[in-house]
């Protein structure tokens, strides 16, 4: 995988890495990105169409718990109705503020395959596909080397680097503790690394020899630089592009970023069961099991709900550590700066 451009737009799954974005990003030489996850593979194949002349775009893809080789599925089930039965109990004076109806337990847990055997078929279409989540079976990476799609890896440890890298990775995407929104760690039950990204950087550098980029508060061209003396091949920004004329980013997710000063970002597991960094508010005060993506299924509607009632207490405010240097204006303005 070579990467002609220093800036990869990091995919953000739902709603701010819009087609739109994803075809200004392209339109500069820089490598766009589609978020693929939580939803059907017939939305992404269509989304990737749409944006498929815009030039270099990639789609990125969760990788659900039955089809990652780090998950111990054993462990991973131990409790997990009840711990879920009792998370909902906490999330229901939230969903009766807002004036929604949860899920049941079963209802949550009904389809946790994110429609993955469909969304692989769909991605021999595709020149490049990421992984987030975790790290998918060797035969997924022989199927889709058949159809020269270059695949990537999202990884947040040197471990899991050098895993992924000897399963068939063409590329990795290291993602440091800045970044907002989900922290891609292999093992859902596991602690996610705290090595600040230059350091993280330096370790993987040292134990593959794939290209790599860097993710995780990149919000000016010296963060470009830095970490592109790291050894990183690319910077991937999203934080900076929440922002940006083209992105889906929510008015509430907008607003805050622009409002909130504090410059204080936190990370929880409260959105989906996945750790994930956000702006702080009252639902994070809650502690979610580490279970994805029931989870994810018991918050939708409290999430979605306070959306649109403009409550900022009980939705994700997915941010970075940099978000306070997040910038307004079109994409290919700040894709451009960014690569000065």
């Amino acid at each position: 995988m070579e990467f002609r451009h220093p800036i990869v737009a990091a995919p953000m799954a739902g709603g701010p890495s819009s087609n739109e974005l994803a075809r200004a990003v392209a339109s500069t030489g820089a490598l766009g990105f589609l978020g693929g996850g939580n939803k059907t593979a017939t939305r992404v194949a269509e989304d990737y169409r749409s944006v498929a002349a815009s030039g270099d775009v990639g789609v990125n893809l969760f990788v659900p718990d039955a089809a990652n080789t780090a998950v111990d599925v054993a462990k991973s089930q131990q409790g997990r109705t009840e711990k879920l039965a009792a998370f909902r109990e906490e999330l229901l004076p939230f969903a009766q503020r807002l004036g929604v109806e949860l899920p049941t337990v079963e209802q949550a847990g009904a389809d946790v395959s994110d429609d993955w055997e469909a969304k692989l078929e769909a991605a021999v279409e595709w020149p490049i596909v990421s992984f987030t989540f975790g790290l998918p079976g060797p035969d997924v990476f022989q199927r889709l080397h058949e159809s020269d799609t270059q695949v990537g890896v999202t990884v947040t440890s040197a471990a899991e680097a050098r895993n992924a890298a000897d399963h068939g990775a063409d590329f990795l995407v290291v993602q440091g503790p800045e970044a907002g929104g989900h922290r891609s760690v292999h093992d859902p039950l596991g602690t996610p690394e705290t090595l600040e990204l230059p350091e993280l950087l330096d370790a993987v550098n040292a134990v593959v020899d794939i290209p790599f980029v860097a993710a995780g508060g990149i919000m000016t061209p010296e963060d470009v630089h830095k970490v592109r003396a790291h050894g990183a091949s690319a910077a991937a920004v999203g934080t900076a592009l929440l922002l940006t004329d083209e992105a889906g980013s929510n008015a509430l997710h907008r607003y805050m970023l622009r409002t909130d000063r504090s410059g204080i970002t936190q990370l929880t597991r409260v959105f989906s069961g996945r750790v994930s960094r956000s702006l702080v508010n009252e639902l994070m005060s809650l502690d979610a099991p580490a279970v994805y993506p029931e989870v994810n299924a018991l918050t939708v509607p409290i999430k979605r709900a306070a959306i649109e009632a403009r409550d900022p207490r009980s939705t994700h405010l997915f941010a970075g550590t940099g978000y306070l240097q997040a910038r307004t204006g079109s994409a290919v303005e700040i894709i451009e700066w960014l690569a000065s």
